[in-house]
């Protein structure tokens, strides 16, 4: 699907390392070496949103790279704060580098990000990045201390996925615009495109984490179980269950391996996970339809098949 974009995505590969080449040992080396393996998904989007409008080169690289460098510091905070011990089947970061360490390299790429988007001279892009970078923080804060563990609908669930992961794809699809010199409506339709895929996606997320195993997720299955976080499919299960069930036993405390596992088990025997796939495919169609106002080009269709791959994803 994305061959056409190839070159485009290894100029923004390249750019993230000769970003951080010139940056000592051992923080340059690492940050380089966490930066490989990921999708490129955010990387993808930029690109084609300017291949729609007819538009590419250098400034699209940049942008493309600094949200790549938001996300992997995101990432690195999320692995500290949840204390996972693996991210795509390596050691996370805080593992092997003492916490405050590792916070501090996460601080590190927000910072090279920061200067990526400052060199693009383009104050509503700056905005917006500050904006989503602001909503991101306040949606992991708010789960933290707030959520975590006692909502029990389907409303805070999408104001917190909406903060966490819809808010970047969303600001992703929307600088990009604006980049390209996309008049108003177009810009607010790429909004909407990006918020939706967004959606989608992290309820995907939330069904891989109960449907895939170790070696597809890197991480245990069930993280977000044992995290006490209530997903969408966790969310249609306990819908659904009467009185006590292996679910409620583990938000209850109950961490053991075999009542996670009991619980993982009720989940994806209840028919949950088909209606959380089946409610992820609504935001795909959403979001899809939200690209019919601007150019009917190449790069438009691989931006709705971009948005139908992601409830067919497997990791």
């Amino acid at each position: 699907m994305l061959e056409p974009i190839r070159p485009e995505i290894e100029r923004v590969e390249r750019l993230l390392h000769e970003t951080l080449a010139s940056v000592e040992e051992p923080l340059g080396p690492t940050l380089d070496r966490l930066l490989d393996g990921g999708k490129r998904l955010r990387s993808a989007l930029v690109v084609l949103t300017g291949q729609v409008f007819g538009a590419s080169g250098a400034p699209f690289h940049s942008l493309a790279a600094a949200l790549d460098m938001l996300h992997a510091a995101t990432l690195i905070h999320d692995d500290v704060m949840d204390v996972s011990p693996l991210r795509r089947g390596c050691e996370t970061l805080h593992t092997v580098w003492p916490a405050r360490a590792a916070v501090l390299a996460g601080d590190y790429l927000l910072g090279q990000a920061t200067a990526l988007i400052a060199d693009l001279e383009h104050p509503r892009i700056c905005k917006a990045f500050a904006t989503v970078l602001r909503t991101m923080c306040a949606g992991e804060i708010r789960q933290m201390l707030v959520i975590r563990g006692r909502h029990r609908c389907r409303e805070e669930y999408y104001r917190s996925s909406e903060a966490k992961t819809a808010s970047l794809f969303a600001a992703t699809t929307e600088m990009a615009g604006v980049l390209a010199r996309a008049g108003g409506p177009e810009i607010a339709a790429l909004h909407r495109f990006g918020r939706e895929f967004g959606l989608a996606f992290q309820i995907v997320d939330d069904v891989l984490d109960l449907t895939g195993d170790e070696a597809q997720l890197g991480k245990p299955a069930g993280s977000d179980l044992r995290q006490g976080l209530l997903t969408l499919p966790i969310l249609c299960y306990l819908e659904r269950a009467e009185g006590d069930n292996p679910v409620n036993a583990v938000l209850s405390g109950q961490q053991e391996e075999e009542h996670v596992r009991a619980a993982i088990e009720v989940v994806r025997s209840s028919g949950a996970i088909e209606v959380a796939l089946e409610e992820a495919r609504g935001h795909v169609r959403q979001s899809q339809g939200a690209l019919a106002t601007l150019p009917d080009n190449a790069a438009r269709h691989t931006l709705c098949a971009l948005a139908g791959y992601v409830v067919e994803r497997r990791q």
